[in-house]
């Protein structure tokens, strides 16, 4: 629709701290039809009854935009009766669903499943709740900034890969970014956005992909080695201050049942031993080996991880070693490790760098770039 077009001005910000230069250019979303400044957040699939209560008014509107029911303080809808999607606006642009309260409107679409509960909000409004949900709201400012222009960013890229394609943007979980409602927001965070309102990182004039992560161990890795694709702004970094924190080194001992249950579909029978044969640049572990009763068979580190879950193998910077009980694994690190290290860019904001500097030593070459609504 003509009327929801928008052009954009982009301000890109170049160099760090102390760099006055402005050049400002314009920038226009190549999907036309969407805008960036709302975004569509899943809040699941169900069957069940769907029950949203609020202060005052409720509106429903079909999907001509007719209205078809009122309701004060609270209303349910039962899916199997959705035969088409429905909008629902509020009063006071608030509502609480699942015990959760959120900004904006919902839709609710339809699916082979049940339906989708989609939030709607403005952007800005939904990274009042995610940068909490993300890190801590104790943490330094200009961690939480960096953090807030990550989580902008990333956002922003789903909106526009998304387009039209299906009706939510992203989901409200770590498929995505973890969006716990308006219960999480919190003022030094709420300032943290407010204070970097509309800033992307940009890389050519397009929006990174701000891809973060916990802890990355004492040093970062290249997408190629986690996803198979190489991003010219993603290297690998030392991140010395992720040292200092507390879930820095971790151990795991994971039984010979678990273990054989975890990796049932190599099909290798009980487990024997499990080798390191190779690890990247950034002593990740890259390929290993699995001896079983029956074969032997080689697995990629990144899968090793899927089959193990997170919970047991916490990065790929590990060691592992067979003993009579299971396995012992020591490791350091917490997450994928590309991108911004959340504790790493704790440790350079307490040594009184900038958000700018944090996010230009993360992600390489970058711009940072304010979007204007004209």
């Amino acid at each position: 629709m003509k009327t929801l077009q928008k052009i954009f001005t982009i301000i890109f910000v170049l160099g760090i701290t102390n760099c006055s230069t402005l050049i400002i250019k314009t920038w226009e979303p190549p999907f036309k039809s969407r805008s960036v400044d709302k975004i569509r957040v899943s809040l699941g699939k169900t069957n069940s009854d769907i029950f949203i209560k609020t202060d005052g008014m409720i509106k429903v509107f079909d999907i001509n935009d007719l209205l078809i029911k009122k309701s004060i303080d609270s209303i349910t809808i039962d899916p199997s009766n959705l035969k088409a999607k429905i909008r629902l606006s509020f009063e006071k642009s608030q509502f609480n669903y699942k015990g959760v309260n959120y900004r904006g409107i919902i839709e609710i679409h339809p699916d082979i499943e049940g339906v989708v509960v989609v939030n709607i909000l403005r952007l800005e409004d939904y990274l009042l709740a995610v940068v909490p949900s993300e890190m801590p709201a104790n943490w330094p400012e200009e961690a939480l900034k960096a953090q807030a222009i990550c989580a902008r960013t990333y956002a922003v890229n789903e909106i526009l890969k998304t387009g039209n394609k299906r009706v939510y943007d992203v989901d409200a979980t770590t498929n995505s970014q973890v969006y716990g409602g308006i219960d999480k927001e919190n003022p030094k965070t709420d300032k943290a956005v407010r204070d970097t309102k509309g800033i992307l990182a940009v890389y050519e004039g397009n929006p990174i992909q701000s891809f973060f992560h916990s802890n990355s161990g004492g040093v970062t890795e290249m997408p190629e080695n986690v996803w198979g694709q190489k991003v010219d702004y993603l290297t690998s970094v030392e991140s010395k201050y992720c040292k200092e924190a507390k879930n820095y080194s971790w151990k795991e001992i994971v039984s010979n049942s678990t273990m054989n249950q975890k990796l049932a579909n190599l099909g290798v029978g009980d487990i024997k031993d499990i080798q390191v044969l190779g690890r990247t640049s950034s002593g990740r572990v890259d390929m290993l080996e699995v001896s079983g009763k029956d074969r032997s068979v080689k697995v990629k580190g990144t899968d090793f991880r899927k089959l193990l879950g997170a919970n047991f193998l916490k990065s790929l910077r590990f060691g592992i070693k067979k003993d009579l009980e299971g396995f012992f694994i020591k490791g350091v690190g917490f997450g994928h490790g590309v991108g911004l290290s959340q504790w790493g860019s704790y440790g350079m904001a307490k040594d009184d760098y900038s958000y700018s500097e944090i996010l230009h030593y993360y992600y390489k070459g970058i711009d940072l770039a304010r979007v204007i609504e004209k």
